[in-house]
């Protein structure tokens, strides 16, 4: 059973949020995501934020686990390659054209160590430990308000909704995709207005008629559009 009460955060008189997975992981990883501005954005509204126990167990698995686990294992070896390429004597220029051919992550953050180092060109591995230790703290501190109940409420869906499913399985060839749809329609009937949040265009977006159609949900929003930006995936 799922509370009207569940609604924790003192809203700002827009509608509140169903959040899926990339903007959990946006939020949590921000300047190394590609939603990671428009995520924080939408996280940071005053509306109460909601979300479901199978989305956070996509992002964090068993609390060990899941798509965060493997960003965060990413993000390690970037920045270990990163100092390997310093400690050769490499430049923080020649980083940043090493990071941009192999299209890191952490590319934000070296222009960053960049930046810092034009007074200072021999400050570089100095410079760099220090950002990703900035940056790291940043990442705790976010995902200790993602744990915190009052900010993002999660809920559990026991209801197979299996009418539903078919319709959505029938158009959306991702299944995962089709199973946050069911939990957000969950929400949304018990918490009125209900607004999914998504950088997913390609499954859930582009079904935007579809999803308003056959749930409760009050509107189906795109992370792209918060900015104009982003990609779809």
């Amino acid at each position: 059973m799922i509370s009207r009460a569940a609604s924790l955060r003192q809203g700002g008189g827009n509608l509140p949020y169903f959040l899926d997975s990339n903007v959990l992981i946006g939020y949590y990883f921000h300047v190394a995501d590609t939603w990671g501005t428009e995520a924080a954005d939408v996280f940071d509204d005053p509306e109460p934020n909601h979300s479901s126990t199978g989305v956070w167990a996509e992002c964090f698995g068993d609390g060990t686990g899941g798509r965060c686990h493997t960003v965060q294992q990413n993000l390690v070896r970037e920045f270990r390659r990163a100092v390997a390429h310093l400690k050769r004597d490499g430049s923080a220029e020649s980083l940043l054209a090493e990071a941009g051919a192999r299209e890191w992550k952490i590319i934000p953050l070296l222009l960053d160590v960049a930046g810092l180092c034009r007074e200072q060109p021999g400050a570089a591995l100095k410079t760099l430990i220090s950002v990703k230790e900035q940056y790291e703290e940043l990442c705790r501190r976010r995902r200790s308000v993602l744990e915190d109940r009052k900010m993002l409420a999660l809920h559990a869906r026991t209801e197979p909704y299996r009418e539903i499913w078919e319709r959505f399985s029938a158009a959306i060839d991702d299944y995962a995709d089709c199973e946050v749809l069911l939990d957000a329609h969950h929400v949304a009937i018990a918490i009125d207005g209900m607004v999914l949040y998504t950088g997913d265009y390609r499954h859930i977006v582009a079904n935007r008629d579809l999803i308003l159609s056959e749930t409760s949900l009050h509107d189906v929003r795109y992370l792209g559009d918060r900015t104009g930006g982003g990609s779809a995936v």
